[in-house]
Formats: C-alpha cells, structure tokens, sequence
C-alpha cells in the first residue's frame, strides 16, 4: 500500500528548493530536498550578516566535493537552520558521509527547531518512510508545521495523504486547499534581510555569485557595482544612475538571478559604485514592482516578494 502510494505522490520536485505548479492530477510528494541558494556574502571590513562558511558549503556541493560540504555545512550548522537541514539531507542520501538516517533526524530536527520549514518537512519524511521507527501521525504533524512555516513541499506531502487517506482520515477537499496553498507558496519568496543603520541589506545569487544589496525603494534602478559586467561585451556607459551615494554613467545590461532555483533575467546598471557594508549594489523599485506583492516583515526579519 504504501509503496503503491509513493509511487502516486513522488516524482515532480527536484532536489532543491525549485517548485512546480501541483495539484490533484500531479503530486510531486514525498521527496526530501536542499535548501537552494547561497547566504549572505564573505567581505572584507566591518562584520554585517555574515555567513562564510556556509557559502562555501554551497559552492563545494555544486561542485560535487560533498565530504567537504558535509564538513562546512557541520560548522555553519551553530549558526544557520538550513544549514542543519542541509546536512541531514546528506546524511539521509550518504552524500559525503555515510548514510544515517538517525544522524539526518538529528540535524533535520535541529533545522526545523530553529525556523527552517524545509527541515520540517524533511523530517517528516523520515517519520513517514524511515525509522525511527515509522509514525504517520508525527509525520503529518510534521508537514502541517513546515507548511505552516512557508514551505510548499510539507502543504503538498500532507496533501497527498489527506487525498489518499495516509495516516489520516481521507478528506479530498483538505487536500485540495493544500495543492492550493502549496502553489501559492511556490509564488512566495522569503528572503532574509538585515538592517544595518536603518538600511535593509539582503543577500541574493547574481552571476552564480553571492551579492549583498541594499533595498531601495526610492530608487528607480537597480544598481551593481562593476564585478557583475559581463565578460565579453563591448559596452558603453548609456545611463546615468542617482542613488543614494549620488549619481554615475553606468552601463544598461541584464544579469542572471537565481530565486528559488529558478533564474531571473535582471535589468540593471552596472558602474563604478561604492556602496556601504561591503554591498555589491542595490535592489531598485524597477525589479520590486514586477512582483505583485511586496511586504517587510520588521518581526521575522524577512522580505517576502509574490509573484
């Protein structure tokens, strides 16, 4: 029966936090999976928001070195949830270290215990699928609490088993609002910022590279300083920007911004910036305003964009 139903449920989400449109007819259940992304960026100077060691997690995964991620992502573990939960991941797959599946409860449990949604939901799987030993219950409180938190995946899994009557009582039309809420959510961006004297700085992955930029709404434009032009071009300066550090010629390109594993074609003008706190540029009102939505949250300290 239960084979039977992962076969139903399993089957549309990659390993990262990339979503898809699901519903009824296309489940995409029952899949442990990344957090994707980097954090904030390493820079040199005055100590704002810094995570290292992550990153470099990050970029030694991609890179297929995965005993070396493990290692990292064990250190940046006492400072970032999603770093636990992406450790469990590995410890659950046997990427980089042997496979363990108590070792990936452990960490997907401290993921989720300090705020990464993800870590619920994967924790849940192992309830579901797993020892120690399998809890049905456990799991589905497990999704309701990671997608409660935001995550798309854990409102999909609890989903799947309300239509199938999984280890709850069978009720197609709960599972229905839950297909509904996880493609919602799949439109819904969370990102973590930090306010440094009264400036909103995020972090966000530009060119494949780390990029701390500062919000700014009042600016039409967005802005990068030089290290984001594209190689290869002949460009002239076309524009001229006015930021809050004042005005330069800069030059008018798009680059490549990857949210939520998905990558966005970015307008915006490259020049010779200085910016403050080791920023590489700002988040103009151009970019913002092609999200329908646009909201602060001051308390969870996060920026939440919908499409």
């Amino acid at each position: 029966m239960f084979s039977e139903l992962l076969l139903v449920c399993a089957g549309a989400f990659p390993q990262d936090n990339q979503t898809a449109a699901g519903g009824p007819e296309a489940d995409g259940s029952f899949l442990s999976r990344l957090n994707a992304g980097i954090g904030p960026g390493e820079r040199t100077g005055r100590d704002v928001w810094e995570d290292a060691v992550y990153n470099q997690a990050v970029a030694l995964y991609k890179q297929g070195r995965y005993a070396q991620a493990a290692s990292m992502y064990g250190r940046a573990c006492n400072r970032f949830a999603k770093a636990c939960t992406n450790l469990g991941f590995m410890y659950a797959k046997g990427q980089g270290v042997k496979m363990s599946h108590s070792l990936a409860v452990d960490y997907y449990k401290r993921g989720c215990d300090n705020g990464n949604a993800l870590g619920c939901t994967n924790l849940g799987l192992e309830y579901l699928v797993h020892d120690p030993p399998r809890n049905d219950s456990h799991a589905g409180q497990l999704f309701e609490q990671g997608c409660r938190n935001g995550d798309s995946g854990g409102c999909r899994d609890l989903g799947c088993m309300y239509k199938h009557g999984f280890g709850v009582l069978k009720n197609e039309t709960r599972a229905s609002e839950l297909y509904q809420q996880a493609d919602q959510l799949s439109h819904v961006h969370r990102i973590q910022f930090h306010l440094q004297d009264d400036l909103v700085l995020v972090s966000l992955t530009i060119q494949e590279e780390s990029a701390i930029l500062i919000v700014d709404t009042g600016s039409r434009r967005t802005a990068l300083n030089r290290k984001f032009l594209p190689s290869g071009l002949s460009l002239y300066p076309g524009a001229t920007v006015s930021t809050i550090l004042g005005s330069t010629q800069a030059y008018a390109v798009d680059v490549n911004w990857r949210l939520d594993g998905r990558d966005i074609r970015l307008p915006a003008l490259i020049g010779d910036f200085n910016f403050p706190y080791g920023a590489s540029g700002l988040l103009g009102a151009d970019l913002l305003g092609t999200f329908t939505s646009v909201r602060f949250d001051y308390v969870a300290m996060v920026l939440i964009l919908e499409d």
